[in-house]
């Protein structure tokens, strides 16, 4: 008799001098540990156990007992990638922020350029500053000599904690010959790691997590793996299978009603939202599952990733962070270098709307940038209040990548900086919508959304 199959989830840190193990046990407590709905009392023990997929001896896999509704338990990984991204410099930060500012305020978004503003407004008053010094110094006597003395040692060590923070992300959002090498080792022991997991033969569903940069790794993950799955046997498993190409026809047919019907020509750019999206939006990640559930139950399953959720996500930014400028960002969607959600249309004719090939055939198979065919997408962040109170690195997802991700706007909580909040044990309104948005997000018991309407509320998201 063949063991029960168990979930695994994955979470993957953001930026920072992360150290192993201490983003997954907060993690597991918000989770599962805390959740009442998911776990008794006296069932929330969770093991540490040597996992033999991490390739890192500094991890563990945390195992859980068996959830109150079904019995099924779920493993716990950390996908740890800080020690891949050694030496930062401030170099790497200044030349990101030049790629950023030194571009016209007329190419950027609106609602980019007050931060625009805010960065020239800050060298200036950096400039003037040091004018201001080199004017007075000669006349502030004894002050002179210990400002010169404070000033820079401070300076120096505000530099440093910028520098071990914000280098993560200038390095891995820019493809320079110094961060290419570290950026293939991260996406390619991440896409190692879920396949290692799926080799052992304990899963039929595996959850993707990522704070903050750890997000755009995830993606990078996903899209990546996908494009490199053995096409020979892709093509074989849906030729065996008439369930298997029903459930992707389903999946293609409510991925098209999205889309507004007359409205699309070559270009993604001109595809608009269709009314009535919340409900069609919730018949399209159910096809997804379903489709995600049958690829799961293939012999020797290429692909078992169901969801990805992505808190506090610079992908949210991506139309300024992910190219230089907005039209260089449509057109990297359009050659398929970002796979959206839904995944890009091969064919949008009356009768036909695919994104799968080759056209006339039975058995198709989706295109090399459609990992999210099977993968659902849920976004959540706090909205920006004032330049940085709120999450001002995150933001809505669906805009940039495709009205099939759900994007949950969080509640602010006067004037913080919340990007770190997003599993936070607190008793205020903000941190508990947080918590019970993740948990809906990892949607741990894989319901439908359709099944039950509390799972997931229909939020704002930009194409709402």
């Amino acid at each position: 008799m063949s063991a029960r199959k168990k979930t695994a989830v994955i979470i993957i840190h953001g930026v920072g001098e992360q150290r192993p193990m201490d983003t997954l046990w907060g993690f597991i407590d918000a989770a599962w540990s805390n959740d009442p709905e998911m776990v008794d009392p006296y069932q929330r023990e969770v093991y540490s156990k040597p996992g033999g997929t991490e390739n890192n001896h500094e991890l563990r896999r945390v195992t859980t007992r068996g959830d109150r509704h079904t019995g099924r338990s779920f493993d716990f990984y950390e996908y740890y990638w800080a020690h891949m991204m050694l030496g930062n410099s401030a170099g790497d930060i200044s030349r990101w922020l030049i790629s950023l500012f030194w571009r016209p305020k007329s190419t950027l978004p609106p609602e980019y350029r007050h931060y625009w503003i805010a960065g020239w407004a800050a060298v200036a008053a950096a400039i003037a500053a040091y004018i201001a010094w080199l004017v007075l110094a000669p006349d502030l006597g004894w002050v002179t000599p210990i400002a010169g003395l404070v000033f820079p040692a401070l300076a120096a060590l505000l530099l440093s904690k910028i520098v071990n923070v914000a280098g993560d992300a200038a390095r891995y959002l820019r493809a320079e010959p110094r961060n290419v090498e570290a950026r293939q080792r991260i996406r390619a022991e991440g896409i190692a790691l879920v396949e290692r997991l799926q080799a052992t033969g304990r899963y039929d569903r595996i959850v993707m997590v990522g704070h903050s940069l750890g997000s755009l790794v995830a993606y990078d993950i996903l899209t990546h793996m996908w494009s490199g799955l053995d096409s020979a046997r892709l093509k074989q498993q849906h030729s065996g299978s008439d369930t298997l190409m029903q459930t992707l026809d389903s999946v293609e047919s409510a991925g098209a009603a999205l889309y507004s019907p007359n409205k699309r020509d070559d270009t993604l750019a001109a595809i608009t939202p269709a009314e009535g999206l919340c409900e069609k939006r919730r018949s399209y990640r159910d096809r997804q599952r379903e489709y995600r559930r049958e690829l799961a139950a293939q012999e020797d399953p290429l692909w078992l990733v169901s969801d990805l959720v992505t808190l506090g996500s610079p992908l949210g930014r991506a139309n300024v962070l992910l190219a230089d400028s907005e039209e260089s960002f449509a057109r990297r969607k359009e050659r398929r270098e970002f796979p959206s959600t839904p995944p890009a249309f091969e064919y949008w004719a009356k009768d036909v709307k695919q994104f799968t090939y080759p056209r006339a055939a039975p058995h198709r198979v989706p295109h090399h940038a459609a990992p999210f065919a099977p993968t659902v997408w849920t976004n959540i962040y706090f909205p920006t209040r004032y330049l940085f109170a709120g999450d001002p690195i995150a933001g809505p997802c669906a805009p940039h990548f495709g009205p099939g991700i759900l994007d949950v706007e969080l509640p602010n909580q006067g004037m913080r900086f919340q990007h770190l909040d997003y599993w936070h044990e607190a008793d205020s309104p903000a941190a508990q919508a947080a918590i019970a948005a993740l948990r809906k997000a990892l949607n741990l018991r894989d319901l439908d959304e359709g099944a039950e309407a509390s799972v997931q509320e229909c939020e704002p998201s930009g194409f709402a």
